[in-house]
């Protein structure tokens, strides 16, 4: 038996009608004449020998054999728009790459790179969001997470991106001619700002070889991105991450009184799952990312 060769349009105008009811508003949702939807609906009931619609003023109720046919219609559009669907998200996914950084290292490393990366990678959409530090990487979600601590992420890979020095930073408006700092303990005259607790503080004391006690105190801030904010706007000095801050630094818009950085205790490491390292997309942004890093450290 041959196929039946039924135009697309004539299926499309019998599934709109029998879905909405009506001639008129199936004309109205295809953007054609009421007029056309009939004389289509009328060729696919000569085709089938069929009737398919029990026609009356103004409304239209589906027949026994106009009953199949919708069924096997609509369930047929249904999976053509899933598959459509599908392979669009497909092709979207080999351009995008979901990423998962801290606020620190997304608005004062990252922010200040990415037009480099779009300009060789137009094509690509980085999808970026923030999550602080003991958030899980959710492999699901995220393609490739930029966290700051040690190497320790269960079956994750993760590789070193940058470590980092601690440098006490301040604005230039907030140094007093009255208290110059000429030695480490000349910092007593001013606010000290500390991330997380008292210890880099400390250590960097240490590190200075300051023989007197010297007594911690000023506001603990659990997130460096609002420690260096707050050293901005002169609330006081703060040891900053000498790699998200050096273009601070190279404006003027943070100074550095003494030239002693102390090594922090962590990193910036790249943290993913194996399997993309397939993704072409994640291979280019992990490649911009490690050159990055390379060329602050030169």
């Amino acid at each position: 038996m041959a196929n039946l060769l039924i135009n697309l349009n004539t299926l499309r105008a019998f599934e709109a009608t029998a879905r909405r009811n009506s001639f008129t508003l199936a004309a109205q949702e295809l953007c054609v004449t009421q007029a056309a939807v009939s004389h289509q609906v009328r060729q696919l009931e000569e085709v089938l020998g069929a009737r398919l619609f029990e026609r009356a003023h103004r409304r239209v109720t589906l027949t026994d054999a106009g009953t199949r046919v919708y069924g096997t219609i609509s369930n047929a559009f249904r999976d053509i728009d899933s598959t459509l669907r599908e392979v669009r998200a497909q092709g979207e996914a080999k351009t995008t790459l979901t990423v998962q950084v801290t606020p620190s290292f997304g608005s004062r490393w990252l922010a200040r790179r990415l037009h480099l990366f779009w300009a060789e990678y137009p094509e690509i959409d980085l999808r970026i969001y923030h999550a602080l530090p003991h958030e899980q990487y959710d492999v699901r979600r995220v393609d490739l997470a930029i966290k700051w601590g040690h190497k320790s992420w269960g079956t994750l890979h993760s590789e070193v991106l940058f470590e980092c020095q601690l440098l006490p930073v301040c604005s230039p408006r907030y140094l007093r001619p009255e208290h110059p700092l000429h030695k480490p303990e000349d910092l007593l005259h001013y606010a000290l700002l500390h991330e997380d607790s008292y210890e880099d503080w400390s250590a960097w004391f240490r590190a200075a070889e300051v023989s007197q006690s010297i007594p911690m105190r000023g506001p603990i801030i659990d997130d460096s991105n609002t420690l260096i904010e707050a050293a901005l706007n002169l609330q006081g000095i703060a040891l900053g991450r000498l790699p998200l801050i050096r273009e601070q630094l190279q404006e003027g818009l943070l100074v550095s009184p003494f030239d002693l950085a102390i090594k922090c205790e962590g990193a910036y490491h790249l943290v993913y799952d194996e399997k993309v390292l397939t993704n072409e997309v994640f291979k280019k942004f992990r490649t911009f990312l490690i050159e990055q890093a390379r060329a602050q450290a030169s």
